[in-house]
């Protein structure tokens, strides 16, 4: 669909693309894939709406990159930032001084935080912030007196971020592998996948055998060993995982037992994702250090969080070299606190937390119906975060050969009429719309998915 009132001027469009495949390198995109088909050009969005430079219009049933919680083209973001930028463009934080919003925005987050959750520092996004979370750890447990602590446990298939620590910590080995050997004493265990039960197991006779593997890990290689257990509430790129009922307090509660500390990753799920303010505070459970980025800001400007407990800080400042030795040049920068500020004004005044728990229960309904779809394995979520899961055999649940790229056919045939999705994990595609979403948008989402997969399965089954 087209917006009549854009004007497009095809000589430019064409220019653009030339350019884009000429010069700009897409991260997470096959590179022969861009240079012979080129990719959409984004000149405008409003609401839950793109339009590239074709004019063509898009669903961002992404929330863009899981991030734009309150919609694009809200002019109470762009106006914070413009005043904020007449007034003070920038300050820094990291060498002494700092600015007012940066104060107001840690003080905003120490409140909404679950609580204990006392000390923040700010970082430019969820690589960034993983980063620092890794350099806390260490230096706290240098701090206690043992530095023996350096080994840090996620989980299979967890995405922590693609700089280099960041990168050691995720669990999908085609996020990291480019650059092996990275970050060492990082262990990756089973996942809480009912669908897929990585120790073979069936939910709910396992009793939490996934969580307890944490119990094993840390026998083998010594609690005095383990720094941190590390893991999202709800896996996102790792395929929207979401654990069974009670797997993220069982894992607290080992990690109380043998004194390491619990790291809740919620560069995705927080500020509201999942239909709780942070996706831990949903299940009764306080981590020693939360991680978070996209949400903060809704995408309007990069930032990311780490919030740790006021114990870990008065650790640190025992020490006679009371120095936190980290930062960034754009550590709490002013202007993005500033747009923080107003993107959690626009999620606190219109409730959108309370909204992604009753417009998330619609889409769950809306996509659990896709189930009856030939290939469609299994619909999960919470929220308004969302993955399809397809197979090639739904009895025995047997996955589509990987180079088939089934998936992505899908992915594709979205694009072409107008949903911006993503493929997660190796067999998904993930859901995720802004919490502005209304239940006819999702039905308009649900639709063009439900239309993708039954044109792909057509091809791929027959």
């Amino acid at each position: 669909m087209t917006n009549p009132q854009d004007t497009v001027d095809l000589e430019r469009a064409a220019a653009m693309s030339r350019a884009d495949r000429d010069h700009l390198v897409h991260g997470f995109v096959p590179l022969s894939k861009h240079q012979k088909d080129g990719l959409p050009v984004f000149v405008r969005a409003e609401g839950i709406y793109f339009w590239d430079s074709l004019g063509k219009r898009y669903i961002d049933g992404l929330s863009t990159l899981w991030n734009v919680h309150v919609g694009h083209g809200r002019k109470e973001i762009t106006r914070a930032v413009a005043d904020q930028m007449d007034r003070l463009a920038y300050a820094p934080t990291l060498i002494g001084p700092t600015s007012e919003p940066t104060v107001r925005l840690a003080s905003r987050l120490a409140e909404m935080a679950p609580e204990g959750l006392t000390r923040v520092v700010f970082t430019s996004g969820g690589s960034e912030t993983n980063e620092s979370m890794i350099r806390l750890v260490r230096a706290y447990w240098k701090a206690m007196g043992q530095p023996q602590r350096t080994r840090f446990v996620t989980l299979n298939q967890g995405y922590h971020g693609s700089s280099s620590g960041a990168a050691m910590l995720t669990g999908i080995p085609l996020f990291n592998e480019q650059m092996a050997p990275g970050l060492p004493d990082v262990h990756h265990m089973a996942r809480p996948h009912c669908y897929r039960c990585e120790l073979g197991k069936t939910w709910p006779s396992c009793q939490l055998a996934c969580a307890d593997e944490l119990e094993r890990l840390v026998e083998r290689e010594g609690a005095d060993a383990v720094a941190a257990f590390v893991a999202e509430p709800v896996q996102g790129v790792g395929g929207v995982i979401v654990p069974p009922e009670g797997w993220l307090a069982r894992i607290r509660e080992i990690c109380d037992r043998h004194g390491i500390l619990m790291v809740c990753d919620e560069v995705i799920t927080g500020f509201g994702r999942t239909g709780s303010l942070f996706a831990c505070a949903g299940e009764g459970v306080t981590p020693d250090v939360l991680v978070t980025a996209k949400g903060i800001t809704s995408g309007y400007l990069p930032m990311g969080a780490m919030l740790f407990r006021e114990e870990i800080f008065q650790t640190l400042l025992a020490r006679a070299d009371d120095a936190f030795y980290h930062g960034y040049t754009y550590t709490g920068h002013p202007v993005v606190c500033a747009a923080a500020l107003a993107n959690l004004d626009i999620i606190e005044r219109e409730r959108l937390v309370e909204r992604a728990a009753e417009v998330g229960a619609y889409m769950q309904e809306r996509l659990a119906a896709l189930a009856e779809l030939p290939m469609v394995g299994q619909v999960r979520g919470r929220g308004l975060i969302a993955a399809v899961e397809l197979v090639r055999d739904k009895e025995t649940r047997e996955s589509f050969a990987v180079e088939r790229q089934v998936p992505r056919q899908v992915y594709d045939e979205c694009l072409a009429n107008g949903l911006l999705l993503r493929v997660c994990g190796t067999h998904a595609l993930a859901v995720c719309p802004p919490l502005v979403v209304t239940k006819e948008q999702i039905d308009d989402i649900v639709g063009i998915l439900r239309n993708a997969i039954t044109t792909v399965a057509k091809a791929v089954l027959s």
